[in-house]
């Protein structure tokens, strides 16, 4: 518990108010990231520890939550690694991964149904029995002989439907799983999807606007490569921290509802909130001096 109430704003308004470079303004997004991972951390601890902190045994439904925040702490990590290391076209990429995994987490804790996390795993399988049919289909094609990488995919496959408690004869073409942009909307509003995960697709897919913005120099009548990472600035860190504090707070509400604990983590995260608007405002007006 002490270790949660620990978790505060780094710098006070005060403070903010006196930044004089965008370098102070990094270090506050930094530790505020920082926060925001470690409060995923003790969600997780809380739900899906023992107390030693050692993972304990669950099941699938929990595995289903409890797999996206492990998921979303990895993520975040590596995002946070590229930050410091000063590469913004990773951050990009990471973005639209953590993006996806939040929206994911969090649409399946409010619909809250079995069914949904059965959709949920059973989309994921169609690839799965596509690349099983691939085979039995290329099998066929050579008169029955199976290569050792196809017996070995075959068994990789099995292996993911015995885990996942389906059967191969189950899974169809079609899926019940809403879209990325339904779920987007459902808990993030409509804007999220075209404004925050839309635009980071070019970075995902290598569209040419990422490769004009990020990897070109337009110069005179032609254009040169830009081989030097660019530098990330404060405003792509807002996204993954406003993201982490709501599946945090989303988690507390609707799974952790009978913990004591989970009260002063709400508490957290509000104060975080709270800090992060006041953070990006005043690195707004900082900017347009």
């Amino acid at each position: 518990m002490n270790d949660i109430l620990n978790i505060l704003p780094k710098y006070s308004n005060a403070d903010i108010e006196k930044f004089d470079s965008e370098d102070k303004f990094m270090d506050a997004y930094v530790e505020l990231l920082k926060q925001s991972i470690e409060l995923i951390y003790r969600v997780v601890g809380l739900k899906y520890c023992d107390l030693d902190g050692m993972p304990r045994k669950i099941n699938k439904d929990d595995a289903v939550i409890g797999g996206n925040l492990t998921r979303l702490i990895k993520l975040n990590t590596s995002f946070l690694q590229n930050i410091c290391e000063g590469k913004l076209e990773i951050c990009y990429i990471i973005n639209r991964c953590i993006a996806e995994t939040a929206i994911n987490t969090k649409f399946i804790i409010i619909e809250g149904e079995d069914r949904v996390r059965r959709n949920y795993i059973k989309n994921s399988l169609i690839t799965e029995k596509e690349l099983w049919e691939t085979i039995l289909t290329n099998v066929k094609d050579r008169n029955g002989n199976v290569l050792p990488i196809e017996e070995r995919m075959q068994k990789s496959i099995q292996n993911s439907f015995d885990k996942s408690d389906f059967d191969l004869e189950e899974v169809k073409r079609s899926s019940k799983w809403k879209s990325i942009k339904e779920r987007a909307n459902l808990v993030a509003g409509e804007m999220f999807y075209s404004v925050f995960y839309g635009i980071s697709s070019h970075s995902v897919h290598g569209n040419w606007q990422d490769i004009l913005l990020n990897n070109l120099k337009k110069i005179e009548d032609g254009f040169e490569l830009n081989l030097q990472w660019n530098r990330p600035r404060p405003q792509i860190i807002d996204g993954p921290i406003i993201l982490n504090l709501d599946v945090v707070k989303v988690f507390c509400e609707r799974e952790l509802a009978d913990d004591k604990t989970s009260k002063t983590i709400l508490e957290k995260c509000e104060i975080l909130n709270n800090y992060l608007l006041n953070l990006s405002d005043y690195h707004e007006k900082w900017m347009l001096k």
